[in-house]
């Protein structure tokens, strides 16, 4: 699945803006091509423990005994998948997950500050 990233405005180099973006089911990772050249790639199931929605943010705030783990999961989460995925706006993207979260919604400038693994 690639949805299509949306297009710098002419002249821009904003390094949260992504020039190629390409969500890899089979895989489970997200690949991101950032306007300023650099690439990065990201688990899915990582994205998901990072999840940005209010129910997640909360949770996670509220769990100091086990900050990495959520509750909110209602499957287990070795299985949890992601199954499609989408842009919002000019912004963010947005994934469906196969328990059915999907409130989510991953702003460029916060994807940038999450951690990649290393590309293959």
């Amino acid at each position: 699945m690639s949805p299509t990233p949306p297009a710098p405005s002419p002249g821009s180099s904003e390094p949260v803006v992504p020039s190629d973006l390409k969500v890899k089911l089979a895989e489970q990772r997200l690949h991101v091509t950032w306007a300023d050249g650099s690439q990065c790639v990201y688990d899915l199931a990582v994205l998901r423990r990072h999840c940005p929605c209010a129910t997640c943010r909360i949770e996670r705030e509220q769990r100091s005994d086990s900050p990495g783990s959520l509750t909110i999961l209602k499957a287990d989460p070795r299985n949890l998948r992601t199954t499609g995925a989408k842009l919002v706006g000019r912004y963010a993207i947005q994934f469906e997950w196969s328990d059915g979260h999907n409130t989510g919604i991953f702003d460029f400038r916060f994807l940038r500050t999450l951690p990649s693994v290393p590309a293959e």
